[in-house]
Formats: structure tokens, sequence, C-alpha cells
């Protein structure tokens, strides 16, 4: 019996973020979603057994520097997501849904981070 460990890859957004259609998809794609949590989630250490972090770009902007700075300094990979339907109208960045396309370039970018430029 072969054993797959799954990439942790922690979200942070709104309580809707994540459907069961996300999660499903994304899980066949061997990551494992944590959360959705909200912004505060860095002030709780015990939820930091994640691998990478997506964030939802509808949070203001100082709320998203506060998280960015906080990933930085635990030297974590993150990304910026819109959900699909914010996303529908006009081309963009990252997209958080349950197509393997979106899960493939999310998942790419954050592993080419390693040593390179945090977005």
């Amino acid at each position: 019996m072969q054993t797959i460990k799954r990439l942790p890859i922690m979200v942070i957004g709104a309580a809707d973020t994540v459907t069961p259609e996300i999660a499903k998809a994304w899980s066949r794609a061997q990551v494992r979603l944590i959360g959705p949590y909200p912004a505060d989630v860095m002030e709780n250490d015990d939820t930091l057994l994640f691998s990478a972090a997506i964030i939802d770009v509808r949070y203001e902007a100082e709320i998203m520097l506060r998280l960015t700075d906080q990933l930085e300094e635990r030297a974590v990979p993150y990304l910026f997501f819109v959900p699909r339907p914010v996303f529908e109208s006009e081309p963009g960045p990252f997209v958080l849904s349950a197509r393997s396309e979106d899960i493939d370039n999310i998942v790419s970018a954050l592993m080419a981070q390693g040593g390179g430029i945090r977005h």
C-alpha cells in the first residue's frame, strides 16, 4: 500500500470560499486545502501547519500587507486568488476553483517561489 503525502495549503478568505466541489477537486490533485480561515489566523500558532498559503484578494490592503509580512517572516510561499464568481468576467492571476488548470497554476507558482520573488 502506497501512502501519498498531500500538500497542505492554507486558504485565507471568507467562510464560503472553499465549496465542496473545490475541496474535492483539490483533494484529487493531492492538495489538502486547510480552512478557509479569517485574516487574523496568523495570530494563532496552532494553525501554522501548512506548506503554503493562498489569500483572497478582496481583503483590504492593510490586512493583506499584515498577512504577507507574517507569511514572509515564516518563509511561507503565498499567492493571492480571486474566487471564480468574482473572476468570471475578466482574466486574472490565480483562481481558486475546481478546475484542474487553476489548481495547477496555483501549485506551480507556489512551488516556484522556493527562493524567488514573493508576490
